[in-house]
């Protein structure tokens, strides 16, 4: 059975200030780092094979660690992972984004479909082609293999609404939110994208 475990990056310090990051950066916080940590430990005998990543270090750091805890020298990185590029939304807090952009925001957050990138910005729909596109071959690739694909919050849930069988507005409804190192993963079974975790944190109990 080839497996891919499939992480977002371990919370940030924009994640604390509820600021839109998109492909900018914040540092991780100690609990960013102990839950990087946390979940390498967990992953540590579970026969990992290799380690992706986005290259934002947010997510690049929180790979590394996981990547160091399970014995793994090498890690790979992707651009074709990194977190949706939001344009001019980047680097405002929520609250800010909502006052000066209502719609945009209002279909960010409930209608992706809709919604409209700024200058250089990406749709939802250009970033799901993107990382399906890097990620669907590492089924082939790794087969009967065990992987770890360490990406961002939207990035992944766009990902999902395609391994679920859900259109993009529909999975904004069905999943709203993953957790900061949670485990979510995917397996392929005669030809057949089957759910086997999705958005646990069981291991940092």
């Amino acid at each position: 059975m080839t497996e891919i475990i499939f992480t977002r990056h371990g919370q940030t310090e924009w994640n604390v200030a509820r600021k839109m990051q998109g492909q900018l950066d914040s540092p991780l916080t100690e609990m960013g780092l102990l839950q990087a940590r946390m979940l390498g430990a967990y992953l540590k005998d579970k026969s990992i094979s290799a380690v992706y990543s986005s290259p934002l270090l947010r997510a690049e750091r929180t790979a590394t660690i996981i990547r160091k805890e399970i014995g793994l020298e090498k890690l790979e990185l992707s651009p074709a992972l990194k977190e949706i590029n939001l344009s001019d939304l980047e680097g405002k807090s929520f609250s800010k984004a909502l006052e000066e952009e209502p719609e945009r925001m209002q279909a960010f957050s409930s209608h992706p479909s809709a919604f409209k990138p700024g200058p250089g910005g990406e749709t939802f729909e250009e970033v799901q082609k993107r990382a399906l596109g890097f990620v669907l071959p590492l089924f082939e690739k790794h087969a009967g293999q065990k992987i770890i694909v360490v990406c961002h919050a939207v990035v992944l849930r766009l990902m999902m609404a395609y391994f679920e069988n859900f259109t993009i507005d529909e999975y904004w409804k069905v999943q709203g939110f993953f957790f900061p190192c949670s485990i979510t993963s995917v397996s392929l079974k005669n030809g057949n994208f089957v759910l086997l975790q999705r958005n646990s944190i069981e291991h940092s109990k």
